[in-house]
């Protein structure tokens, strides 16, 4: 156990130094919002729990197996959310790993110290949110003896919730880095996702305030989910009768396979796999011309790379769903109201290029004798890449109907704040292959720039073409310049400012 513990607090420190590099903040500040994040689950949590007595004085104290399902289905759902997040976030373990091979600990104790830094901040945060299940069980108990069974009884649940979600994850990992040969950026993502898609589908009737979620017992093998099974447990607190061994074996059945199967994904860790590098454009020959060599080569680098690739065959699937879905007589209207943005998407691809070369850009500065000489090809090869795949995208929606001509004016001034805004957030918060919270939040960032522009632009254009007698576009051609001049303004900031600082 010291070995663990020692080994958790590196881990944590790793994870904290590894989180602040990509954000460019200080280890300081991410333990500061660290603490505020605990800080303010902690005031919701009690908020909500002060907020939820609904019981009144004539009530008498009683929980029934079907209330506590109800209860305890929406604590699995936060725990697995959390247990999913954090193991999204977590650091890669390559050189970790590979260091705590050479010392004296046993494999038990690296796995066991690995793991406690992500089940301990999901615990934490969980029973900051799950106030409320404890309040409710407090104030349903008559006795202290009963109030503190339940409580220890939910603590216990919440563990083995925690144990099935990493579990769940890990053995997902696996087979997507295994089988589907996706990079450990995509495989930890999709494992993360279809955990807590697996997780919803598990509990998403008991979620909801029906009768039929309130039933001591459900149909099928819902019956048999962790969260029914400890409410039938639990409410033997509240009444006379026993439960039976079927029960407490499943109780102890659900506790049991998430430790074998952690355990066994555990030997089978492809972290240190390395990803297969894609062969776009093998054969094809160089440029003469200088410029367009640079361009070229950061063309190939974001074509050759899996994040591009997966990113891009996830918007093809996309597309080819709305086509089928105009075809369908009580959806289509959605696809024709989705068409607009899917158009656009081919325009944020390139928010990946400057993350993918940030480390090798002073190459470039030695042989050119300038901070900024990466900026140019890169943004050209971007710009040509979003283009040809925008106008192939924007082909098939006008070819299928989905789009008019009338709609052209206002998708192109889209099609150029979408990639400004993938640009600058691809500058701001760098995409990386090594930290999945990175290279989220430089999906959330672009986001935040595309939407924050779209919606001035959307509200300014048509008062300002009210002032023009209503002359069609106009008020929305001369706002989308001008947000575009903001926004050109602010990547060449933003080129400058990390030009400087590389």
């Amino acid at each position: 156990m010291p070995a663990s513990a020692t080994i958790a607090r590196s881990s944590m420190t790793a994870w904290t130094r590894e989180t602040a590099k990509q954000l460019r903040l200080s280890p300081t500040a991410i333990r500061w919002f660290a603490a505020a994040a605990l800080a303010a689950a902690l005031a919701f949590g009690t908020l909500l729990a002060v907020m939820s007595n609904g019981q009144t004085e004539d009530q008498a104290p009683v929980m029934t197996a079907g209330t506590l399902s109800f209860m305890m289905a929406g604590s699995f759902l936060t725990v697995a959310f959390l247990t999913a997040l954090f193991s999204m976030l977590a650091p890669a373990k390559n050189s970790l790993a590979t260091v705590l091979e050479l010392l004296p600990a046993s494999r038990g104790a690296v796995l066991l110290g690995l793991q406690l830094p992500i089940l301990a901040v999901s615990a934490v945060l969980a029973l900051c949110l799950t106030l409320p299940s404890y309040a409710a069980l407090w104030r349903n108990s008559t006795q202290w003896g009963q109030a503190l069974a339940a409580s220890a009884a939910l603590v216990l649940f919440t563990a083995g919730s925690q144990l099935l979600v990493l579990a769940l994850f890990q053995c997902l990992r696996y087979v997507y880095r295994r089988f589907l040969r996706l990079p450990r950026y995509y495989a930890v993502s999709f494992a993360g996702t279809t955990c807590f898609g697996l997780t919803i589908a598990l509990v998403w009737t008991d979620v909801l305030p029906i009768p039929s979620s309130m039933a001591d017992h459900a149909n099928g093998l819902r019956d048999l989910a962790p969260h029914r099974v400890w409410a039938r447990s639990l409410a033997l607190l509240w009444s006379a009768s026993s439960a039976g061994w079927t029960d407490y074996a499943l109780i102890l059945l659900w506790l049991v396979v998430p430790l074998v199967l952690i355990l066994t994904a555990a030997r089978r860790d492809f972290d240190n796999q390395a990803d297969s590098t894609l062969r776009t454009f093998a054969n094809a020959s160089l440029p003469r011309q200088r410029f367009a060599t640079a361009a070229y080569v950061d063309a190939v680098q974001l074509l050759r790379s899996q994040q591009f690739m997966v990113l891009l065959l996830l918007i093809t699937v996309a597309l080819a769903g709305l086509v089928l879905l105009s075809k369908h007589e009580g959806y289509g209207v959605v696809a024709f109201t989705l068409a607009p943005g899917l158009a656009t998407a081919p325009f944020i691809l390139g928010l990946q290029s400057y993350g993918l070369t940030a480390k090798t850009h002073w190459l470039q500065r030695h042989l050119y004798g300038s901070r900024t000489a990466w900026a140019g090809p890169k943004l050209v090869a971007s710009a040509v890449i979003s283009l040809t795949i925008g106008s192939a995208f924007a082909g098939v929606l006008f070819g299928f109907g989905l789009l008019t001509l009338e709609q052209l004016p206002q998708l192109l001034g889209d099609a150029a704040i979408a990639w400004c805004a993938a640009s600058i957030g691809g500058i701001l918060v760098p995409f990386s292959t090594e930290q999945p919270l990175a290279s989220g939040a430089t999906g959330f960032t672009v986001f935040l720039i595309y939407a924050a522009s779209l919606a001035v632009a959307r509200w300014t254009g048509p008062k300002l073409g009210a002032l023009f007698g209503d002359a069609p576009y106009l008020g929305d051609v001369i706002i989308t310049s001008m947000m575009l001049l903001v926004l050109a303004g602010a990547l060449a900031s933003t080129v400058y400012r990390v030009s400087q600082d590389g």
